[in-house]
């Protein structure tokens, strides 16, 4: 394995996973045979080679974060969640009408599911056909499936998932039910073979040589499997309460805990000869396409909060101030003024977040609140909460912060066009603050917490835009011009992304019937998901 390493490359491998899983569909083995560094598929079963270069395609692919295809990431999320969860917004229009607007574009929105199937969904089929002798590999890959493919769904509602590799030739559709119930399952799987593994193998750390996340620390995957399944739990709580319940409680009572420090964060981390950079850094800072939302800077300079620099850089449109861009504007007149508004302050090098120990905490702040046995209260869990994204990105006033009773929601001022302000009276602005009340109602209560959550979890428009679509929250403002044609409402704003374009072209049967799976909405953005069930 070492000779092999040090010849190769596991960057090299991992490039050749991406060519076998994409040959795997046709079954043209023949590339294993002529690929630029020789290796063969005899090669590739020395030292377990086979099974490991596929984990870190999985793991750079949850986030497109390679250093080729810059654009990937900017299809995958970007142009979509991070637009929707009140993140980012556009700074100019992209030659016309486009998601912003919910003029949603199909040569765009096809893209989580093509990223997600091509570089998740493969490579586990791989780590699944190739890792029978190593069971460890096998359960990280089910827990990454789950960590990529929850996204997926999330955006779309029904996947193929549970006939995915089954060898038919076009792959049903799961309704999301289904998907989700599937996911617990491999996550309780993969919980219990690691755990096993754990004690079998104490010394055995193979799995490092592989993985980009935690270096091949088993117990660490554990917390992250125990907390994606927190995760999961509270977004199916208003679709079926019993079994959010039951998932949420076994997660935070399982004896091998779950991310409780920022030391147990999860990040896809550069090295092992596997480069990476940031996509959201490449959007922003290098393609000049992206810049903080109007919404942003709403909340964060509301509450004056410390994170506020942290995530953000000084506009020049406003010199020494914060501006973001609101969705939906108009970018005629003085296009380029939009470009000059705050940039974030990622890094190319800047590690992609699967989860952090604060937005675990907020789950539990969540569940206590429902009346769940989560260990604490929902006071403590939302104060440690705050506490610890504060010390993730080392800023200051922690105290100051949380005594905060009242800082609200600030008005929003477009520096070139007044027809995008949001004034001090608007309904558009909340009224909640940042110091707990526990005389507050629970639903006050539950704005508290999704807020803080929001703030805590950036840059993750993914998730945000799933907490924003199943709770309400933060108040996130609606886009000013709608060209949806009627299929989004503007208040409810949008709720998910069509059907795949290439799946229409390539498995039209199996996406035709899959419309039937959402509920009796029709393919379009206003449909609600399966468990977008509260309002």
């Amino acid at each position: 394995m070492k000779t092999l390493i040090k010849k190769t490359g596991l960057g090299a491998l991992v490039a050749l996973s991406l060519v076998m899983t994409q040959s795997s569909c046709t079954k043209n083995y023949d590339v294993y045979n002529t690929n630029p560094n020789g290796l063969t598929e005899e090669d590739l079963q020395k030292d377990n080679i086979s099974a490991g270069i596929f984990l870190p395609e999985m793991q750079v692919n949850v986030f497109y974060c390679k250093t080729n295809d810059d654009y990937t990431y900017q299809l995958q999320q970007n142009l979509n969640a991070d637009i929707f969860s009140g993140y980012f917004a556009p700074p100019g229009d992209f030659g016309g009408p486009n998601n912003s607007t919910y003029a949603l574009k199909t040569g765009w929105n096809l893209w989580p599911f093509k990223v997600g199937f091509s570089g998740i969904m493969n490579s586990w089929r791989e780590v699944h056909k190739r890792a029978t002798a190593n069971p460890q590999y096998i359960a990280i890959a089910d827990i990454l499936r789950v960590e990529g493919m929850h996204r997926v769904t999330d955006v779309y509602g029904p996947i193929p998932y549970t006939k995915f590799g089954t060898g038919v030739l076009s792959t049903p559709y799961d309704d999301q039910k289904t998907v989700y119930t599937a996911f617990f399952a491999e996550l309780d799987g993969a919980i219990k073979t690691l755990s096993e593994f754990m004690v079998k193998n104490p010394t055995d750390n193979s799995l490092s040589r592989f993985d980009l996340v935690y270096d091949g620390n088993i117990k660490q995957w554990i917390k992250f499997a125990n907390s994606l399944k927190l995760r999961l739990a509270l977004r199916i709580s208003y679709a079926d309460p019993a079994l959010a319940k039951t998932k949420a409680e076994e997660a935070v009572n399982d004896g091998n805990g779950l991310l409780l420090t920022n030391s147990d964060n999860a990040l896809v981390v550069a090295g092992k000869g596997v480069p990476t950079r940031n996509g959201l850094w490449v959007d922003d800072i290098s393609y000049n396409d992206t810049r903080m939302n109007a919404s942003a800077e709403s909340i964060l300079k509301g509450f004056d909060d410390p994170r506020l620099s942290k995530y953000f850089l000084l506009s020049k449109v406003v010199p020494g101030d914060y501006k973001g861009v609101r969705n939906g504007i108009a970018f005629s007149g003085k296009p380029d003024g939009y470009f000059n508004s705050s940039s974030s302050s990622l890094k190319e090098s800047t590690p992609v977040q699967y989860m952090c120990a604060a937005e675990v905490s907020f789950l539990r702040a969540e569940g206590a609140l429902k009346g769940w046995n989560m260990g604490g209260t929902a006071k403590s869990f939302y104060e440690a909460g705050v506490k610890l994204s504060f010390e993730q990105v080392n800023a200051s006033g922690l105290d100051v912060y949380l005594a905060n009773n009242t800082g609200t929601q600030a008005p929003y001022t477009d520096p070139i066009n007044a027809a995008n302000n949001v004034p001090a009276n608007s309904p558009l602005l909340s009224k909640t603050t940042v110091k707990w009340d526990e005389a507050a109602s629970a639903e006050q209560k539950l704005e508290r917490i999704i807020t803080q959550k929001w703030i805590a979890i950036f840059p993750d428009g993914m998730e945000a835009w799933s907490e924003f679509r199943r709770t309400g929250y933060p108040k996130i403002f609606p886009v000013v011009t709608n060209q949806s044609g009627g299929t989004i409402n503007t208040d409810l704003q949008i709720r998910r992304l069509p059907f795949s374009d290439d799946e229409y072209k390539n498995n039209r049967e199996e996406v035709t019937k899959a419309i039937s799976l959402l509920g009796g909405g029709p393919d379009n953005g206003g449909t609600k998901l399966w468990w977008d069930k509260k309002n």
